[in-house]
């Protein structure tokens, strides 16, 4: 749907080298529909990987294994649609879209129901998730820009994120989510601390597009004016020709 596509992340070249290559080896069975059933296949294994974790580490594995179905299946069904040149602009934005909202969901989730992070945290993490995403949808209808990161920081990165903080927990042991500050859990303060900051960002970049949208609105409405006061003039002035007649 939209115009333009912007993805500045860290690993988008990387990723995109990747992706193209990848796309040219897809058999022509599979169609983009399924790989967008893949990635949502993925999100239900890492948050199934993510619970079973209480019983063992091991299951570390299924997450890993998830987290990288999800990024397959999300990152190529568009680029797919793209290579053979069958988009569905109002349908393909739609499924994929939707998906990566439950996708993300059950994996943000499932990553609080595990022994290396907390509900609260997770519940921070996810919604400052929907917050991002509906920012990005805004600028879809209001500007035709399509922004696939923040800050450095895409899709891809959140998953490896997601999967090095897991690993990591694992190594360090249960404290990592049972520390307290006082009466606070250590981990839920600094998640909190940093969601609160991501949050003022939110908030002065939209104020900025706010003051930067407003200024392109007058400055288009000043040119509409001129446009039609130049188209009148003509007409002003057989009017003034009549009336001196």
């Amino acid at each position: 749907m939209a115009n333009i596509r912007i993805n500045d992340s860290v690993l988008s070249r990387a990723e995109r080298v990747v992706l193209d290559t990848l796309v040219r080896h897809i058999p022509s069975a599979l169609t983009p529909d399924h790989l967008t059933s893949v990635g949502l296949v993925g999100a239900v294994i890492t948050a199934g990987g993510f619970f079973a974790c209480w019983w063992s580490n091991w299951f570390l594995a299924a997450v890993v294994l998830g987290l990288f179905l999800n990024w397959l299946g999300d990152s190529l069904d568009g680029t797919l649609a793209r290579y053979r040149r069958i988009e569905r602009p109002h349908y393909g934005y739609f499924i994929d879209h939707s998906t990566d909202l439950i996708a993300q969901t059950l994996i943000v989730v499932g990553l609080g129901f595990s022994p290396y992070f907390t509900i609260p945290s997770a519940l921070l993490v996810l919604s400052l998730y929907l917050l991002m995403s509906s920012y990005t949808y805004l600028r879809v209808v209001t500007e035709s820009v399509h922004r696939l990161s923040y800050g450095g920081m895409g899709a891809t990165e959140f998953r490896i994120l997601v999967a090095a903080w897991s690993l990591a927990a694992a190594w360090i042991g249960p404290e990592v989510s049972t520390r307290h500050i006082y009466s606070f859990i250590a981990l839920d303060v600094v998640i909190g601390f940093l969601s609160g900051c991501t949050f003022c960002g939110f908030i002065w970049v939209v104020r900025n597009d706010l003051s930067r949208l407003r200024k392109e609105e007058r400055t288009a409405q000043k040119g509409v004016a001129a446009r039609d006061e130049k188209k009148l003039e003509p007409l002003k002035t057989d009017f003034a020709k009549q009336v001196i007649q």
